[in-house]
């Protein structure tokens, strides 16, 4: 069964959709990439607070052990 004629391949279209491709999967990753730093920004302001609220609640609780220790060294 033999068959004739033209055929014609139109590649751009192709081309275009392979770039469009790459050119999303680079904005995918680099939105990965900031939403990490941001993660990571989270994270750190989370254990600082922490910290200093941790910080603030230990001088909080040293205060009165040091009032007693003063008041029992004067009398």
């Amino acid at each position: 069964m033999a068959t004739s004629g033209s055929v014609d391949v139109n590649l751009t279209a192709i081309s275009n959709t392979v770039n469009n491709s790459t050119e999303l999967g680079f904005l995918v990753l680099e939105g990965v990439q900031n939403q990490g730093d941001l993660i990571g920004l989270a994270i750190g302001l989370v254990i600082a607070i922490g910290l200093l609220f941790g910080l603030i609640f230990l001088v909080i609780g040293v205060i009165p052990k040091l009032l007693a220790k003063v008041k029992g060294i004067r009398g």
